[in-house]
């Protein structure tokens, strides 16, 4: 009796110890959208990606770059005073959101590199600025199979001084909000 009563007590200690399940989501989305406010000259498209991992208990990490080509050019030049020029994003982020099926709202905050490219007509100046920004927002995933359709809205912020001189004429005080779309794959 006294062994069955130690084996049964090894056993529950063993499964109290042991961890729960665990269960978390990666999600790969594409997406594509467009930029405004800020210092935004007109709306421009962006395209990107975001991989997050998202834990049982609704917090995850994400990664997420975002490419806006001709950023600072205005729409309604007929000359190209800046030439080739972009606005590129990378962010690591803190994710909380939902982990079931059907809506998931989640909000998103983090920081990285925003980097910013500006050629001019000629080649008169062509320079480049590495910066670190930080972004914040919320945004809503509609689905819960292997794909979802994942929308949200970004604000992103340059916290840096920009390193060149032109640059900095050009930029100032450089933020604009992103407003995105994509497909998210579930792995």
């Amino acid at each position: 009796m006294r062994q069955i009563l130690m084996a049964s007590a090894l056993t529950l200690a063993t499964a109290l110890a042991a961890p729960a399940t665990a269960r978390a989501d990666v999600f790969l989305t594409p997406y594509a959208g467009i930029n405004f406010a800020g210092s935004t000259i007109d709306k421009r498209t962006n395209v990107g990606a975001a991989l997050t991992w998202l834990g049982k208990s609704g917090f995850g990490v994400e990664v997420d770059m975002g490419f806006i080509p001709d950023f600072f050019a205005p729409k309604d030049r007929e000359i190209d005073l800046l030439g080739d020029n972009s606005v590129t994003t990378l962010m690591g982020n803190i994710v909380f959101g939902g982990t079931g099926g059907g809506i998931q709202p989640y909000v998103s905050a983090g920081a990285g590199l925003m980097r910013s490219q500006v050629g001019s007509f000629g080649e008169f100046f062509d320079t480049t600025d590495n910066a670190f920004g930080v972004n914040a927002g919320a945004g809503v995933r509609v689905g819960g199979g292997r794909f979802s359709i994942k929308g949200d809205v970004r604000y992103f912020r340059n916290i840096t001084d920009v390193d060149e001189r032109v640059l900095e004429d050009v930029l100032g005080d450089f933020a604009f909000w992103r407003a995105t779309a994509g497909l998210a794959i579930r792995f």
